[in-house]
């Protein structure tokens, strides 16, 4: 399977955008830009999603249906309760193996969830060294993905600038 991970864009503190709660907080127009430009860096490097799986929280799912629309993947979309706030890496996999055997899915969540999970799934630990996972940033993890986790490989880490670069060449 080809896992990526993203981080959800820069959001709007609670209450600045009209929003009552943490997961109400929605992108900021930089944000807004940021994905599209991340977006438009996946096309360029003709990543390809099975699947784009999102947190609940309305700025994942902001940042998730940028991607789609950007890639033309909107039927590929699907909210996913185990990404949200919180996830346990257990949780996400036992998701995962739901999947068809090789496929390529874009998980779109939050931090320390994230950096938790790629720890996990390649080092086999929660308490292994972190990504400093940016808003916006995204990674690629290729593997079989079991419980046990410690058998995938980190294949590549790019960070939101890095993304912007891509797209602007």
């Amino acid at each position: 399977m080809e896992l990526y991970l993203m981080r959800h864009a820069i959001a709007h503190d609670v209450g600045a955008d009209g929003s009552r709660t943490d997961a109400e907080r929605t992108l900021t127009a930089e944000g807004r830009a940021n994905t599209r430009a991340a977006a438009q860096a996946m096309r360029r490097l003709e990543l390809d999603f099975d699947a784009i799986w999102t947190s609940p929280l309305v700025r994942a799912r902001q940042t998730a249906d940028i991607v789609a629309e950007v890639l033309k993947k909107p039927h590929c979309l699907r909210e996913v309760p185990e990404l949200a706030l919180g996830a346990a890496p257990e949780r996400v996999i036992r998701a995962l193996l739901r999947l068809e055997r090789g496929s390529s899915v874009l998980l779109v969540g939050h931090e320390p969830d994230l950096s938790r999970l790629v720890a996990f799934l390649v080092w086999g630990s929660l308490d292994a060294d972190r990504l400093d996972f940016k808003k916006g940033a995204l990674c690629r993890v290729d593997g079989r993905f079991g419980l046990g986790g410690g058998k995938a490989t980190l294949r590549w880490f790019l960070t939101p600038k890095q993304l912007r670069l891509l797209a602007a060449t």
